[in-house]
Parts: C-alpha cells; structure tokens; sequence
C-alpha cells in the first residue's frame, strides 16, 4: 500500500512562509482580486469542420514538383553564367516568396560562389550579399560597408539619393550583433534618408522604382528580419506579381506552393481545434484565454515548412498551455496558490496531487494534470521516434519557466 505524500503541501506553506515578507500589510495571501474578462477566442469552430481533400494537394505536389525541376536547372545555369549581382538577386527572390526551402543545396551553393566577391560592388549588391550570408550564418564582416564612408567617418551624402541601395542597407542593418557600430550608424542613415524620400518633396527620388515606394514604407514599419516569414511571404507575392522584370516560373511555383500550404496549416488547425474542443476545459477556466489559433500562428513564425508538422502542432499545444499557466498566476491565484502551483509543477509528480486532492483547489489541479499529461504524450511521441533523450529537457524548460519563480504579488 502506497503511503500517503503530504510533501506538496507542507514544503509549499514552508515556500511561502519565506516569502510573506513580499506581502504588504493591504495584501494577504488569500486576497484575490477581481479576474479581467478576456475577450473570446474570434475563431471558435472556424477550422473544426475543415476537411482537406487529399486529391487536390496530390495535384499541387504534381505541379509544384515539375516546376522545381525547371527551378533547379535555372539555378545551375545562373551559377554558371549570371553576375554575382544577378545571382543574389535569385537568391532574396525565392527567399521571400517563400519557396527557397525547396533548394538548400543549390541556394548554398550560390552563396558559396558570391562570399568572396559580393563587397566589391555599390550598396545595394554589397548589402544584400552581407544580409543573405548572415542569414545563412555564413561569415560576413561588417567592414564591407567601411567604403561607403567619408573622410569625415559618416555614410557619404552621394548615398542619400540611392533608394535601393538605402533599402538593402537598412534591410541588412537588421542583422547587427552587438557592438557593431558601423551597422547601428548604417540603420540610423539609412532610415532617415529613406523617411525623407517619403515625404512630398523628395518623391521624385522613388519615381525611377514605382514599385519602390511600397517597399519602403512596408520595411520601415516592419523590417524583414522581425516579420513572420509566411505573413511576408504573402504581402512578395502581391509585390512580385506587379514587377515587371518577374519570372512567371517563380511567381507561379510560390502560389502553388503558397496555397498548398495553406491547405497543410488549415488541417493541423482542424487538428488542433478538435483536440482543444475535446479537453473542455474553458468552462472550468473561466478566468484563462482560449488562444490555440494565435498559439499556432506562432508557431509558424519559427517552423512553417510541410515536414516540421508535428513540431507546429507541438508548439501550439504547449502556447496554449503556457497561457493557461500565465493566466493562472495572473488573473486569478491567490499567493498562496500561486506558491502552491509553484511547487507542483517544479516537483512534477502527478500522484501528490492525487494524495492531496481535497486540499488542493480545483483550477489548480486542472491545470497540473493537463500539463502532466500533455508532456506525456510528448514523451511517448518522443520515444516512438527514437528521441527519448529530449523529453526530459522540454519538461525542465516549463519547470525552470520564469513564471515559476515569481510570485505574483498584487500592489
């Protein structure tokens, strides 16, 4: 016979007798205050229903396969025949239409061939080559930029009136680490300069690139290195397909492969509506938000390619959680329970919670267990796949969680 565990509970009033000292004379460590009303999910049963046709995304793969064929001998003849100017050009447009996933290997190659020539040329091709090495974590000197300053070590005034070259600059100044002044100097100038070129007087400046002005104004409100790569992926599209120098081989590959996405992430959506659906559990949280879309959303940013499904899908789960937990110490816990709380999830052992049942409050073992369980799923997901060893550092990564050791104290 298991012998009953009050561990929780008494090292939890031991936690939080060390720190009744954060706790003001007005604030005691049951005083609840009033839970905000969080808006409602605006999706509710959107993706629910959704059901992909599987015939339809065979045919996408079809097509979208005999066109990277086309891509990839296109790729093979500019690195043998295309200036170093021409060749990363190529290489920003299928990065940001979102399809250069397709061509690892060839884009590489590409970059290997530029990396010892790209600064010998003016802004906009030096600039652009700095951007896309850094993005391939390739070695890229900020010094390239060093001869576009003056006798006087600013950025020379014959540079104020290059819009594109002033674009690529501030564009690749994004991707400074710290310490490098020249490219905090290079932000500075290049966004001055390009506000300036939005301002009535100076247009004729952009009237040589009419496509030019919408790019400017787009990057200065959202540089590309901060963006959601599908979310600019959408807004190039819309860009490319009014440039007249366009290639209709690219521009009809990113859409195809745009929309078979889409139909991808409109599944997983499904998915995981379906799943959150099932677990019910906003009517026991009312005080919590339901935001598994905008979880997903997010987990797109950082893995948007087919192949990493089941990392999106994880990640959205584990969001959600994230706001489940955030918003139990938040808006709702007493100090006491969010000390409590504290200490079941740094001690994760889903019996004590079972041991001390009656003395625990509701929300809060709803929370643990759904917490519990999901990390087992990623365990046995995790060892199905051979990979058993990162198990245990997802779970340290929620018990070391900077919401864990902080004690949510209201003033």
């Amino acid at each position: 016979m298991r012998k009953k565990s009050k561990g929780i509970l008494r090292n939890t009033r031991a936690y939080t007798h060390t720190h009744k000292h954060m706790a003001t004379a007005a604030v005691t460590d049951d005083f609840r205050l009033p839970s905000v009303n969080y808006t409602a999910s605006i999706w509710d049963d959107t993706f629910t229903s959704f059901s992909l046709d599987d015939r339809v995304q065979e045919k996408y793969v079809e097509a979208i396969q005999a066109l990277k064929e086309e891509v990839v001998s296109m790729l093979i003849q500019e690195g043998k025949t295309a200036s170093i100017h021409e060749k990363l050009v190529l290489i920003d447009t299928l990065e940001r239409l979102g399809v250069s996933y397709h061509f690892h290997r060839e884009i590489e190659n590409l970059l290997h061939q530029i990396q010892d020539y790209y600064y010998n040329h003016d802004l906009f091709t030096t600039a652009l080559g700095f951007r896309l090495l850094r993005q391939h974590r390739q070695l890229a000197s900020s010094s390239v930029f060093d001869k576009f300053k003056g006798e006087d070590n600013k950025f020379k005034e014959t540079l104020k009136s290059d819009a594109k070259g002033l674009l690529s600059l501030y564009e690749a100044a994004h991707l400074r680490i710290r310490g490098e002044e020249i490219l905090e100097e290079a932000a500075a100038f290049a966004t001055y300069h390009l506000n300036l070129m939005l301002d009535d007087d100076d247009q004729q400046l952009l009237l040589e690139f009419p496509l030019l002005e919408e790019q400017v104004k787009r990057a200065l409100q959202n540089p590309l290195h901060r963006g959601v790569p599908r979310i600019e992926t959408r807004h190039f599209i819309s860009f490319y397909e009014k440039d007249e120098s366009r290639s209709e081989l690219l521009l009809r590959l990113a859409k195809l492969d745009f929309n078979y996405l889409q139909n991808i992430y409109k599944k997983e959506l499904s998915q995981l509506s379906r799943w959150w659906n099932e677990l019910n559990l906003m009517p026991k949280l009312p005080y919590a938000r339901s935001r598994v879309v905008e979880s997903y959303i997010w987990a797109t940013a950082f893995c948007f390619e087919p192949q990493y499904s089941d990392a999106r899908l994880a990640a959205a789960k584990t969001l959600q959680m994230l706001t489940l937990i955030d918003d139990t110490y938040d808006n709702y816990s007493t100090i006491e329970e969010a000390d409590l709380f504290t200490h079941i999830i740094q001690r994760w052992n889903i019996d004590e919670i079972e041991d001390d049942d009656d003395k625990i409050p509701d929300h809060i073992k709803i929370i643990c267990v759904f917490t519990f369980s999901m990390y087992e799923d990623y365990d046995r997901e995790a060892a199905k796949r051979g990979k058993s060893f990162a198990a245990p550092y997802a779970k340290e990564s929620v018990r070391n969680n900077n919401y864990l050791g902080l004690v949510w104290l209201p003033i």
